[in-house]
């Protein structure tokens, strides 16, 4: 039976017994009968008020349980009127405890992911305290305990001046000198709140043994595509000269060649000529490559730039027989750039795709510009034969190419021009499908 059903029989029974004891009162001169009613009502209100407080304090019991988060104490079953209560009761103490315990092993599991992360996590508040410093993060700093965001300024100044100007999201990278060894320092910043307070969290890595791998790989290729192109001159010369050596030697003075040996050496001459003069342009071209222009920064809007150049490939495209769609952004597209490198560098990849879909059927160029937030995103985009992925990581590698008669320039300038812009360039493609080539730029607007 409900609590509600034993406060209303209690009451009813108190009401009943009140009415006997006023007709007793009114109507008979009794002495025992009215004392014994008026002891049997006292009874009644006390057991109501017992009830009562009972079942209060029970409810009190158990809001100290979820205010002290102690999910032990459980409530007996059986009592007249108090099952259901004391069942509701106790279900709820039992999911609380569940939550607690699934939040406790959260916690802990949160708490050994931390302990034993590789990467250095430190979290501080909008007011610079420093509320989470994990093991990795001591270890690479070289500090067992750091209180303030500003202490970074003992470790490296630099440091704090960086992560200071760190936008959530931006990822940066710095050369830092701790415990007296230079290293180079990947750092993330991310910003979230929790109860209206704001904290910052970065994620710091040491990239030191990462960044000289990617170097001596990178050096690697760059001397091998070197070697490859210095020795295609040197040989043919060398192996001409001693030939020619060889047979001067042998006939002791020009006037006894005859005139095909005379033929010979000419062309032989000539070929030695334009091989030296090979050889020059492109130790010329390694000069010009590693020589960083000159950036002269103005504010423009990209899209116009595109339907300039765009229009200046219009004839190549029609001869061609290249479709071409041009999807502008639906927002500003103003850029602060080099204006004439940032046309140099969209005018060789559309070059660059119009040659590669010169002997394609159902050609069609795509050139896309978008804005989200703070980037311009543009791609261009060939259905062309597409990029051999042994080549995908070599087609920014300077003096690579697969084309006879190109520099192998032209892409690894194009990107060392979008990084001078604190931008970046990625390629990405299919054989036999399409190559995307992106550019990834800061929006002024």
């Amino acid at each position: 039976m409900s609590f509600k059903f034993h406060v209303i029989f209690r009451c009813l029974l108190i009401l009943l017994v009140s009415l006997v004891l006023s007709w007793v009162l009114i109507n008979r001169d009794w002495f025992f009968t009215p004392l014994v009613l008026i002891i049997i009502i006292s009874g009644l209100v006390a057991n109501l008020i017992y009830y009562v407080e009972k079942t209060s304090r029970n409810l009190a019991q158990f809001l100290l349980n979820v205010k002290q988060g102690g999910f032990t104490h459980s409530f007996k079953s059986g009592q007249e009127g108090q099952n259901k209560l004391n069942k509701v009761f106790n279900d709820v103490i039992e999911e609380f405890h569940r939550v607690s315990m699934e939040r406790e092993s959260h916690y802990l599991y949160l708490q050994t992911l931390n302990e034993n992360l590789g990467v250095a996590l430190l979290s501080y508040d909008q007011d610079g305290k420093i509320d989470l410093l994990n093991p990795a993060a001591k270890n690479l700093l070289k500090r067992p305990i750091l209180r303030h965001i500003d202490e970074l300024k003992e470790i490296d100044h630099g440091l704090l001046q960086l992560v200071k100007s760190l936008q959530s999201g931006d990822r940066k990278v710095l050369k830092a000198i701790i415990d007296n060894q230079l290293i180079q320092l990947s750092i993330q910043c991310k910003l979230f709140k929790v109860q209206d307070k704001t904290f910052t969290l970065l994620l710091i890595q040491n990239i030191n043994e990462e960044l000289e791998q990617k170097e001596v790989e990178a050096w690697q290729r760059l001397v091998s595509v070197l070697t490859h192109e210095i020795m295609n001159s040197v040989t043919p010369i060398a192996s001409l000269s001693d030939a020619f050596n060889k047979l001067l030697e042998k006939k002791k003075s020009f006037n006894n060649f005859s005139e095909e040996e005379t033929q010979d050496l000419s062309d032989s001459l000539k070929t030695i000529e334009r091989r030296s003069k090979g050889l020059m342009k492109f130790v010329n071209a390694y000069k010009d490559f590693a020589k960083n222009p000159d950036l002269n920064i103005t504010q423009f809007e990209l899209d116009e730039l595109l339907q300039r150049i765009i229009k200046l490939f219009q004839p190549d495209l029609e001869s061609a027989h290249i479709e071409i769609k041009y999807q502008k952004a639906e927002e500003s597209s103003t850029i602060a750039a080099d204006y004439d490198l940032m046309e140099h560098v969209i005018i060789n990849l559309i070059k660059n795709a119009i040659e590669a879909l010169r002997e394609k059927e159902n050609a069609v160029l795509s050139i896309q510009l978008v804005k989200t937030n703070r980037q311009i995103t543009l791609k261009i985009i060939d259905n062309g034969p597409g990029i051999a992925s042994d080549d995908m990581d070599k087609v920014f590698i300077p003096f690579y190419t697969t084309k006879k008669a190109g520099s192998g320039v032209g892409l690894s300038l194009a990107r060392k021009i979008i990084k001078l812009h604190d931008g970046n360039l990625l390629v990405k493609s299919i054989p036999n499908q399409y190559t995307c080539f992106t550019i990834e730029l800061e929006a002024l607007k």
